[in-house]
């Protein structure tokens, strides 16, 4: 259809435009030489001319309207017929527009919508710019769209028909709508009303009873049940306790939108709790609703709670079908489990997989980049596989510049010559009863051979990490122990219940010690009696700590890039500090790791974000926190993960440092507005 420039002028506007000038003109020459009557004449014939061309304009529009009014259908070859004034007579709020939005003709149905024509005629504009046209340009099949006119809610149906004018071709738009407001009405009535469940988990009730006995736990199970009758009164909603650490909600779907806008507030009043419990009461809470059944209700909750559980707990997560999966609450600092017997069984479960498993091939994650204790847990891996006779490999690519002094020093030994291998190679040796171990990741795009993990039937998962929206499911053991300091940690204490009174070669030890400084900031950060029993452990293997720091030590060039990042700090909200890498790095994920590191040094500072821009357009920022504040939420509302005091996230096709420096900022302040 042809639309240009010359086919939209106005003939009428153009005539009367072009009559006053020549007008003007006219009347200026003989009011000056004072010719009145030829002024007198030229008046008469500008009134006549421009009356003419009124009277054309009114009797066209009115002779297309008479035609849009009577159009009728039928159906060639077919015994059927629609009369005259169909379109006059239409039951439905009817209009005609054309190619340009403007408007034709309506119906009295579609008149009565709108309170003067001026608004009509504007919101005839917009539907046609922003629903219509698109799809017009599209050529889409479907011309439906929804539309609410004062209060009303209306399903909108249109029909292009093409016309041809002479030369001009173009299209005339007709647009009908049904009323949809006592259905939409209907179904929010129904909704409202729909059964929501939940669970509501508390999660260190076992470290509670052991440590503080069972009074502190009894009188823990009374206050707790106050705080659930007060959350829920005045809420059409029931509590009921299943078990001795899990409570059972059923909840009107209205009564969950106003827990949900209140963001879980008990949450942070079961911290309150102190009758004598050494270890702060939290909750995990998983909610379903909107699902067609109860047996969909009943496994979303399972889902929701092991989930949230998953990633530390003091959480809530709502599971809202059509609705993106949302979490609340996530403020805990995250306390070490107490519990032991985990470990010992899930060593036990490892041993026997391993066993009946023909190789291993371990990987670690390659977003971020691999770093010491990712490496220190493939080695562990690697270790367990080989003392029990199986071969075992480990998938790494060469250019790892936060491990290329490890990995030169373990290349040293004969013993690792063919132990780390490629993507290809891996892929080529794999069989039907392969194991595949990912450590320190749960995210499959995020570690280093994801399509190891295609058709994968056997697979363990070891981290410490809070779990991601793409974590890898279907596994034969998945062990996520978010309390952990480290991967490390949790692979020496899996080591240790597999093969007791074992040596770990030094370098292998070594390893490991660097996986645990470097994710606790040298001991500092997130330790607990689990995380000195694993170090003591690897310092008995003739780990020597001097040696081990220049694992964790970068060169000269990395440590200037350094201080040109923390250079660049800025501070937001007077306790966090953002800073950007303004130049290309070779070595960027270690520079922009430590100096969100470095940033956490300055007073005041309690937590650290680092943005850097990549050749491709992607944006990545790395994020420090003293604990206080959990940038694992944060991170994750950007796409991205990590755990309380660490997290990353990249961001594809980022339009610019700017835009991505202003999404991390509104999420900082949606989190500390929390």
């Amino acid at each position: 259809m042809k639309n240009n420039f010359f086919d939209k002028i106005n003939m009428f506007l153009v005539n009367i435009v072009y009559s006053s000038v020549i007008f003007v003109i006219f009347s200026y020459y003989f009011l000056t030489n004072s010719n009145y009557l030829m002024f007198a004449f030229i008046a008469v014939s500008f009134m006549i001319f421009i009356a003419a061309n009124i009277t054309v304009h009114i009797v066209k529009k009115k002779h297309y309207e008479e035609r849009i009014k009577n159009i009728s259908f039928s159906s060639r070859d077919k015994d059927f017929f629609a009369g005259d004034s169909t379109v006059y007579n239409f039951g439905l709020p009817l209009v005609f527009i054309n190619d340009s939005g403007h408007f034709i003709w309506c119906n009295e149905q579609f008149d009565e919508l709108f309170d003067n024509k001026s608004l009509m005629k504007q919101e005839l504009k917009n539907m046609f710019k922003l629903h219509i046209a698109p799809k017009i340009e599209l050529l889409a099949e479907d011309f439906s769209f929804e539309q609410n006119i004062n209060g009303k809610e209306f399903l909108v149906k249109t029909v292009v028909v093409a016309h041809k004018a002479g030369k001009r071709e173009g299209y005339s738009v007709m647009i009908y709508f049904i009323d949809k407001s006592n259905e939409k009405h209907i179904q929010k009535l129904y909704d409202s009303r729909r059964i929501a469940v939940g669970e509501i988990v508390v999660d260190s009730y076992e470290e509670i009873y052991q440590t503080n006995g069972e009074i502190v736990i009894n009188s823990i199970n009374v206050e707790l049940s106050k705080i659930i009758d007060r959350w829920l009164r005045g809420k059409k909603a029931v509590a009921r306790k299943m078990v001795r650490d899990r409570y059972f909600v059923v909840i009107e779907y209205d009564s969950l939108q106003e827990i949900i806008k209140d963001k879980f507030s008990i949450l942070s009043d079961v911290k309150k709790i102190n009758v004598g419990n050494s270890i702060p009461v939290t909750l995990s809470i998983g909610i379903s609703a909107l699902w067609d059944s109860v047996s969909e209700n009943e496994a979303n909750i399972a889902k929701a709670i092991e989930s949230v559980t998953s990633r530390g707990g003091d959480q809530a997560l709502v599971m809202i079908k059509g609705k993106k999966d949302e979490y609340y609450g996530a403020g805990n600092v995250e306390f070490e489990s107490l519990n032991e017997v985990k470990a010992r069984v899930v060593a036990n479960q490892l041993k026997d997989i391993i066993l009946d498993s023909s190789k291993v091939i371990i990987m670690g994650h390659a977003i971020p980049e691999t770093d010491m204790d990712s490496l220190g847990a493939c080695l562990a891996v690697y270790r367990a596989a080989t003392l029990l006779g199986k071969r075992a490999r480990i998938v790494l690519k060469e250019d790892k510049e936060m491990i290329k002094v490890m990995l030169d020093d373990i290349k040293l030994t004969k013993e690792y010559d063919d132990v780390f291998i490629t993507t290809s190679y891996a892929l080529a040796i794999k069989d039907e009863k392969t194991l595949i171990v990912v450590v320190d990741v749960s995210d499959a795009p995020r570690t280093e051979a994801p399509r190891l993990l295609d058709g994968a039937e056997r697979v363990v998962v070891i981290d410490h990490h809070r779990r991601g929206p793409s974590y890898i499911r279907n596994t034969l053991l998945d062990y996520n122990e978010v309390t952990a300091s480290s991967t490390s940690e949790l692979m020496v204490e899996i080591l240790q219940y597999m093969h007791p009174g074992l040596c770990v070669p030094k370098i292998e030890a070594e390893a490991m010690y660097a996986g645990i400084l470097v994710d606790t900031k040298n001991l500092v950060f997130k330790t607990g009696r689990r995380t000195f029993a694993a170090a003591a452990f690897l310092r008995g293997q003739n780990v020597d700590t001097v040696t081990v720091r220049k694992y964790t030590q970068p060169d000269l060039d990395t440590f200037r890039h350094i201080a040109n990042v923390t250079k660049n700090a800025k501070i937001f909200e007077n306790r966090i500090a953002i800073s950007r890498a303004s130049e290309q790095l070779a070595n960027s994920d270690l520079v922009i790791s430590i100096a969100a590191d470095q940033m956490l040094n300055v007073l005041g500072i309690e937590a650290s974000f680092v943005l850097y821009k990549f050749d491709d357009g992607s944006v990545k920022i790395t994020a420090r926190s003293l604990g206080e504040i959990n940038v694992q939420v944060i991170m994750s509302r950007l796409g991205g993960g990590g755990h309380l005091t660490a997290a990353a996230t990249v961001i594809k096709n980022a339009a610019s440092l700017d835009s991505v420096e202003k999404s991390l900022t509104d999420q900082i302040k949606a989190y500390l507005d929390n």
